[in-house]
């Protein structure tokens, strides 16, 4: 059996939900989820492995990984889903450097992924990978959060669009998520193209959680997606790890 243990945030539950309808697609793969909402997961490495210092957030690693809520280099591959690491904030430190530095930043891929690798860089999920690199070798994946619904920014959509600067954002957003990944020897997994809007930077709104106008409210960072989304995202996760296993 792989045993492949999936640390992240809130957007796991979407994975967890979804592994159900794959799980036989996949009959040596052992998964282990270990999740906390929002930005409460952290980590310290103690006694080899690494062990979060609140024991609140140690209870809910526990609940729902079925252990005692640490995660310890035992496993052959290890994915690191959302945890910060999002597009929406990599796009809003390119705006924010524009801004700063009186649009003299240019739009080219490389200025793009210049802005963004930064802010990617300062998130708990590249602290994590980090600490992992520290007790194990293994194979390292990182899923990110999903990309945004339309609907909770339509104006910055549509001036990427009349800037005909789509591409060249989800190019440079995905080069970016790739470096700063594999400054970790770590592997960046882009959103299956299934689940992603004709923008190239949105997630098409029949994988929402909730229904569009519910999205369109909603005050949470990010919006969160259905099972259905899951399940896609978690055989592309697993269909890349069973390759490399193989090699």
């Amino acid at each position: 059996m792989t045993k492949v243990c999936l640390i992240g945030n809130s957007h796991v539950a979407a994975l967890k939900l979804g592994w159900p309808r794959i799980q036989a697609r996949f009959p040596t793969m052992d998964l282990v989820f270990f999740a906390s909402a929002g930005l409460s997961i952290t980590f310290e490495v103690q006694d080899g492995k690494l062990v979060c210092p609140d024991p609140r957030i140690r209870k809910r690693l526990a609940l729902t990984s079925g252990g005692e809520g640490d995660i310890e280099p035992v496993y052959d591959v290890y994915v690191l889903c959302g945890l910060e690491l999002s597009s929406m904030r990599a796009f809003r430190a390119y705006a924010a450097k524009r801004r700063a530095e009186k649009a003299a930043v240019g739009r080219t891929v490389e200025d793009l992924v210049a802005a963004m690798e930064p802010a990617l860089r300062d998130t708990i999920a590249i602290e994590v990978a980090a600490k992992l690199r520290a007790l194990t070798e293994a194979p390292m994946f990182m899923i990110a959060t999903p990309l945004p619904a339309h609907e909770r920014h339509v104006e910055f959509w549509d001036r990427l669009k009349a800037l005909e600067m789509e591409a060249t954002v989800a190019q440079s957003y995905h080069l970016a998520c790739k470096n700063v990944a594999g400054e970790h020897e770590a592997i960046f997994l882009p959103q299956p193209a299934q689940t992603v809007g004709e923008n190239g930077l949105t997630t098409r709104n029949r994988f929402y959680l909730l229904k569009p106008d519910q999205v369109a409210a909603e005050k949470s960072l990010h919006t969160h997606m259905n099972p259905d989304y899951g399940a896609i995202v978690l055989r592309d996760a697993l269909e890349k790890i069973e390759a490399l296993t193989k090699l």
